[in-house]
């Protein structure tokens, strides 16, 4: 007789039926995720095409109807769809934007929960704010969102929508949600990467154009000194080729001066204190010569930076260098221009200062005997010979005033000329000049008034010299004025005092400006005839007022008048 044993074995076969589909399903996504990472859409493709290619791929493992996927937008108010896949009209569309204020409990779900795995959507508190706008137009009744993190930060969710029955999201399901939102990371990075190395491959390119083409020498130089790299234009400018340069000393091909070493420290302890003055980089600028190939110095203007390595430690110096030898030179031939017109200016003045002592003797002497003539100490003279000593007279006069001029401008000029500064009475300066020209206004019939500000009561000054300077301007403004008045106004300002002569006379042209204070100059060679003088007077007064530490200056309208003013400052004796 046998014995049949019988065991039910629906619950184990079922269970293996259950292991064997949950295998299966691990297997088409392990598939799936397989196929994205050796996509050469996902490798090489421009962004918009490896998203469609998830979706696509993320919407038939899964089975649902719908992928979408959504990006923060710049200021993190809102998420917007990036791509949305329907599987069944096989299309793909973007646009739609949701509002973060409009949803805060799906927003703060997103950036808490790894996962969103949301079986009834329309009832669930995390996404019961979407089931209006979004869900029930769309027929969506379970989610499962995974959030999109780069770099530790939230940057969108990919979101799987189940239409139809609500579906229990299983262990597996969410896990491959979360991985396909690791491949959507993936290719953010890589697009962010693949701009920021195409900026950085632009920039590179930009900056060796300039490099190579600049006609201003640039060197990039390591912080032992030496030569990583130079310019064509360096190059050319010390007679080398790139390679000899390359690994050499830079302060070799230069001629370095005493404290050079510690301006380069400084520049470098620079870099370290003023981290924060973006807008403002240590730099150090200065001129020094550089040797070329065939031993010539070259001039240039040196401007030094630093290059701050990854970490903000200095890792080079770059040099541009600027030829200014022509510069130079022009500086070098002006200095010694200049030099020659200072030592002839002054070869000039001590010449006219000797003439001047030489020919002021024996005309002492002719104007001392024709003093005696005129007294007639010696004899008697008739009316002929009186009126032939009265010419030699003032001829003499004439001509030792001139002298005089000539001595004290070449005195100035040679810069032998020292002030004797004292507390001057301006009323009593006034009143002495004016009592001495008034005489030759009246004989021309001018009226020569004054007006002296009450305030205006101490001028510091030689008083040889200032009333010499106001003499020559009122005596200047009675010649050149045929009719009406000759005015001298003082006034008290605040750095010191102003004595202005004005006059109704003949004017000058504005154009004649410059040569109203040459020596020797007169403005039109028809007033030599129509007017004595040699045109030292203003020459004279201009130098004698700047060795005070004052002006002259001049206004004037053609055939209206002119107008003076002698500046003198306030001074401490």
């Amino acid at each position: 007789m046998q014995v049949l044993e019988v065991k039910d074995i629906t619950e184990s076969q079922a269970t293996q039926d259950g292991m064997r589909i949950t295998e299966n399903v691990r297997r088409k996504q392990n598939q799936t995720l397989v196929q994205l990472a050796r996509s050469k859409t996902f490798q090489q493709g421009p962004l918009h095409a490896v998203l469609e290619e998830i979706t696509e791929a993320a919407a038939q493992t899964l089975l649902v109807e719908r992928v979408s996927l959504w990006l923060y937008n710049q200021d993190g108010s809102a998420i917007e769809c990036m791509d949305l896949y329907d599987v069944s009209k096989q299309v793909h569309t973007s646009g739609q934007s949701l509002l973060k204020a409009s949803y805060p409990v799906y927003f703060q779900t997103l950036e808490e929960e790894r996962s969103i795995a949301v079986h009834d959507a329309i009832n669930d508190k995390r996404t019961q704010e979407l089931s209006v706008s979004y869900l029930s137009v769309s027929g969506v009744v379970s989610l499962l969102d995974a959030p999109i993190w780069v770099g530790g930060r939230l940057v969108g969710v990919v979101c799987h929508e189940h239409c139809g029955e609500v579906r229990q999201w299983t262990a597996e399901e969410e896990n491959f949600a979360g991985s396909i939102a690791d491949f959507v990371s993936l290719a953010i990075e890589a697009r962010e990467r693949n701009i920021a190395q195409e900026a950085l491959r632009k920039s590179e390119n930009q900056f060796r154009a300039i490099f190579e083409l600049s006609s201003i020498g640039i060197g990039l130089v390591d912080m032992k000194a030496q030569i990583v790299d130079a310019n064509p234009a360096l190059c050319q400018m010390l007679g080398y080729k790139r390679e000899e340069l390359c690994g050499k000393r830079f302060t070799d091909y230069m001629s370095p001066q005493r404290g050079d070493v510690e301006l380069y420290k400084q520049l470098i302890t620079d870099i370290f204190t003023d981290t924060q003055q973006i807008d403002k980089k240590p730099q150090l600028e200065i001129e020094r010569p550089f040797v070329h190939r065939d031993g010539n110095l070259v001039w240039t203007k040196l401007s030094v930076s630093v290059i701050p390595g990854s970490h903000g430690e200095p890792e080079y110096f770059l040099a541009i260098i600027d030829n200014i030898t022509e510069r130079k030179q022009t500086e070098m031939k002006l200095r010694t221009s200049q030099a020659a017109a200072e030592a002839g200016s002054r070869a000039k003045s001590e010449f006219l200062a000797t003439m001047s002592h030489e020919l002021r003797t024996p005309l002492n002497a002719i104007m001392g005997l024709s003093q005696l003539l005129q007294q007639e100490i010696v004899g008697s003279l008739n009316e002929k010979q009186k009126e032939y000593i009265n010419c030699m007279y003032s001829s003499g006069e004439h001509l030792l005033a001139l002298i005089n001029d000539i001595l004290d401008l070449s005195k100035v000029e040679a810069g032998k000329e020292e002030l004797l500064l004292l507390p001057l009475l301006v009323v009593d300066v006034c009143n002495d000049v004016l009592s001495t020209v008034r005489d030759r206004a009246l004989s021309k019939g001018l009226k020569l008034n004054h007006e002296i500000d009450p305030e205006a009561n101490i001028c510091i000054a030689d008083e040889r010299r200032i009333k010499q300077m106001l003499l020559n301007l009122l005596t200047n403004a009675i010649k050149f004025t045929p009719e009406g008045e000759v005015y001298l106004i003082v006034e008290k300002v605040p750095e010191g005092i102003k004595f202005t002569v004005s006059d109704t006379g003949i004017g000058i042209d504005t154009n004649q400006f410059q040569l109203l204070f040459e020596p020797f100059k007169q403005l039109d060679s028809r007033l030599n005839r129509q007017y004595e003088g040699t045109g030292l007077g203003l020459a004279l007064t201009r130098k004698l007022a700047r060795l005070h530490g004052g002006d002259v200056t001049v206004t004037s309208s053609l055939g209206i008048g002119s107008q003076f003013t002698l500046f003198l400052p306030d001074q401490e004796i």
